[in-house]
């Protein structure tokens, strides 16, 4: 297996102990921790970044992997999971081709605009797919919107690192010749 290889499937992995770690910290940490607000949804923002920094095919793949995996940390059914993370998925990545904003801002901006998507397409998903359907509960889905976009600066430096730590661009783009030369 060459180095290449073997840190796509290092970050692959490390992502989703990631992953695993913000639904955690979401369901279990954080109300026990500040009873009053919801949590930051971390793992929406983690979707948010890989929708926007991975190339699209792979970033379908892996975030319905990644929604697979949030059913266990949450009430949420799978077919919801999947409908919801897609829906917004597309629409990301139709504004992402028509904003030409980078770094720590854009990704302020695509948290704000995608967690205002995620709420509002699962509310009439919800209300269009599912027996019993969601409540809406607007001051709690605003507040959880609010939430995200606070704490999408620290969450987008985080993200930022581990994707440069093992996805250094100049060692992922380079023909396997230019690779025996780094």
């Amino acid at each position: 297996m060459s180095s290449l290889r073997a840190r796509f499937y290092l970050k692959i992995f490390f992502f989703t102990a990631l992953f695993f770690a913000l639904c955690g910290f979401q369901t279990s940490f954080w109300p026990n921790l500040i009873t009053l607000l919801p949590s930051p949804q971390f793992w929406l923002m983690m979707i948010f970044f890989i929708s926007l920094r991975w190339t699209p095919l792979f970033s379908v793949f892996y975030i319905y992997f990644l929604g697979f995996c949030l059913t266990r940390f949450s009430q949420i059914p799978l077919k919801m999971a999947w409908t919801t993370l897609l829906t917004t998925f597309c629409l990301l990545s139709l504004f992402k081709d028509r904003v030409r904003l980078s770094g720590a801002l854009s990704f302020s901006f695509f948290t704000l605009l995608g967690s205002i998507i995620f709420e509002v397409s699962y509310v009439i998903l919800s209300h269009s797919i599912e027996v019993n359907p969601t409540s809406f509960q607007f001051f709690d889905r605003l507040i959880q919107i609010i939430m995200n976009f606070i704490f999408s600066y620290p969450a987008y430096r985080v993200f930022e690192w581990l994707d440069h730590v093992f996805y250094d661009r100049q060692i992922w783009s380079a023909t396997p010749e230019q690779n025996e030369d780094l």
